[in-house]
């Protein structure tokens, strides 16, 4: 079965616009000590696997993906650009075939400790494998 975060990372850095404002700042899971703003991480929520009597059938998985900037105003602005890239996408995703993905962006407070906002995008693809 393929590996669905790697295969959004590899979407997200094809889109001139996520790679004009990310850069490579764009992993999975682990973010790196000191990584520069802005900066976003994705990681699997839930693999949502669906049986029915004859085995396994489509597939809806849920991402998160964190979008981090040092202003508001970037945080806003770089969540809407990969949110962009996402939202409606459906065909081939690196090694998989997607029939949907659906994307909605989320408000996170201020943390006082990291001196940072952040926007969570939540992230819903339909599969058929």
């Amino acid at each position: 079965m393929a590996q669905i975060i790697p295969n959004l990372i590899k979407h997200l850095m094809n889109d001139a616009n996520v790679t004009a404002a990310f850069a490579h700042r764009i992993t999975g899971d682990d973010v790196p000590a000191g990584q520069e703003y802005p900066y976003a991480y994705l990681w699997e929520v839930t693999p949502g696997q669906q049986y029915h009597m004859r085995g396994e059938a489509g597939r809806i998985t849920m991402v998160q993906c964190d979008v981090v900037d040092d202003d508001i105003l970037g945080a806003d602005t770089n969540a809407e650009i990969i949110r962009n890239s996402l939202s409606g996408f459906r065909g081939s995703l690196g090694d998989m075939v997607v029939g949907y993905v659906f994307a909605d962006t989320r408000s996170v407070p201020k943390d006082p400790d990291q001196q940072a906002y952040r926007r969570i995008i939540e992230i819903n693809i339909g599969t058929n494998e």
